[in-house]
């Protein structure tokens, strides 16, 4: 999804709304004779339109008629319902859907059950609608009511069960931007919670030892490390993670990075009862990113295990070097079990390897990176939930220039140039550059430093 800049402002209007197609005409008309009107302005003359008055009280209409024949809460309300709320959204009338939305759960809850699955979409309507709105608790008291859906039908799978879950989880993750400052850890506790949750039903469902468990490790693994990163942060943010993390239970930054390292190491266990080569190659690498991120010296030699296992997997070899020719910011954001996996995500992020002139570095373009937070700008933004891939942040652009060593640290990175175009974006992206780490490149028998590396840096400004 990423690089996107986002905007997000929670007004009326600035959310790419599609109009009708007689709405259309009358703005093209209004644009041709020279008239300029605010977003909102148009939304009001939308709301006072003959035509969307009529179609209004055409579906109002026929909404009484159906409750008049068939009652209250009979479920051929939903189609007039839902032309309202389609009316409503062209216009913007975002409380108006809401009412809307609420009365079609109702009938839902009413006339097949409270654990129903037909309200999902609805729920999802709400979710959307509300984010529009700004109304950020009852966002999450949407999320909650589709996790806990899921979780009370017999007939709903594990997976199903586990997904809900992530998502709600992600949405809390997502909240620790949108939200007011003093939420943060608030959110980020509660992340950490439900992926507590989601380990057991995991381990219960599948068994500690079964591959299906290892993106939930993973996940704890990476939890970790934003851990060290929260309890590091120089600004308020570190002040809260210091008062409802450290005080409470007492762990410094640095063990919780430790932990997260003895996690991939769990992980390499695991996959390693698969026999499968190639997968044990991935999970030694994932194990040398925790071992450079934690400055062991030994990364060098798990990294060049994991290359031995590539060869006994029989994987070509120019894709061995082509993987280990390219650096990655650590800890990486996904657990991959194949190298292609990893190289086509790196792609999809715009990442590009153009090799130089014999004996010369190559250039590489690492693609979009986007921070999580101002607070904590060298850990990675989370995964958005699936039903708000399009959500609309405001995030600072950076484009940035670097090299890095042969142990993976940063080297004079500069920011060439900046959106909105400020010193102090410049001057941020480039102190967060100075916190990564990196996989280092492999050349010959040897870890070599790289050049010309750039980078297109990405952070969401602070409420």
């Amino acid at each position: 999804m990423y690089p996107i800049q986002y905007n997000f402002t929670g007004l009326p209007g600035l959310f790419g709304l599609k109009l009708p197609l007689f709405i259309f005409a009358s703005l093209q008309l209004y644009l041709n004779i020279g008239l300029a009107f605010s977003a909102e302005e148009e939304l009001s003359r939308v709301r006072t339109s003959t035509e969307y008055v009529r179609q209004v009280d055409l579906h109002n209409q026929e909404v009484a008629e159906l409750e008049r024949r068939f009652g209250p809460y009979d479920r051929s309300l939903l189609e007039p319902l839902d032309a309202l709320v389609s009316l409503r959204s062209g216009a913007g009338d975002f409380e108006e859907i809401n009412a809307l939305l609420g009365r079609q759960l109702q009938l839902v809850h009413v006339t097949e059950g409270p654990n129903a699955y037909s309200q999902l979409p609805i729920l999802e309507s709400l979710i959307t609608n509300n984010l529009k709105i700004g109304d950020l608790e009852v966002v999450t008291n949407n999320f909650q009511n589709i996790q806990y859906v899921f979780s009370q039908n017999t007939d709903s799978t594990v997976e199903q069960k586990l997904e809900s879950m992530d998502n709600l989880r992600n949405w809390y993750l997502t909240a620790f931007n949108l939200d007011i400052k003093r939420n943060r850890i608030l959110h980020f506790q509660n992340s950490r919670n439900l992926l507590q949750q989601m380990l057991r039903i995991a381990s219960d469902a599948y068994g500690d030892k079964d591959e299906r468990i290892v993106p939930f490790l993973y996940q704890e693994a990476l939890e970790k490390f934003s851990l060290m990163t929260l309890l590091s942060s120089q600004d308020e943010l570190g002040h809260d993670a210091n008062r409802y993390i450290f005080v409470p239970e007492r762990i410094p930054p640095m063990t919780y990075l430790r932990q997260g390292y003895e996690l991939v190491k769990d992980i390499r266990e695991i996959i390693q009862l698969t026999d499968n080569d190639e997968a044990d190659g991935m999970a030694a690498v994932y194990e040398a990113d925790y071992q450079m991120l934690l400055g062991l010296g030994i990364a060098q030699r798990t990294y060049r295990e994991a290359m031995d296992l590539f060869v006994e997997a029989g994987i070509n070899d120019e894709k061995v070097i082509d993987f280990f020719t390219r650096p990655a910011v650590l800890p990486v954001s996904e657990y991959y079990t194949s190298i292609d996996e990893a190289i086509n995500a790196q792609k999809a992020t715009g990442y590009e390897v153009l090799n130089g002139e014999e004996g010369s570095d190559p250039k590489i373009y690492l693609g979009s990176y986007t921070a999580w937070n101002e607070s904590v700008p060298y850990t990675a933004m989370p995964a958005l939930p699936e039903i708000l891939s399009d959500i609309e942040l405001e995030l600072i652009k950076v484009e940035m220039q670097f090299r890095i060593s042969s142990r993976g640290k940063t080297r004079g990175p500069d920011a060439e140039s900046s959106e909105p175009d400020s010193v102090r974006a410049r001057r941020d992206a480039e102190d967060a550059l100075k916190e990564m780490v990196f996989r280092p490149r492999f050349v010959g028998n040897r870890w070599r430093p790289l050049r010309n590396l750039t980078m297109t840096y990405w952070y969401p400004t602070e409420k």
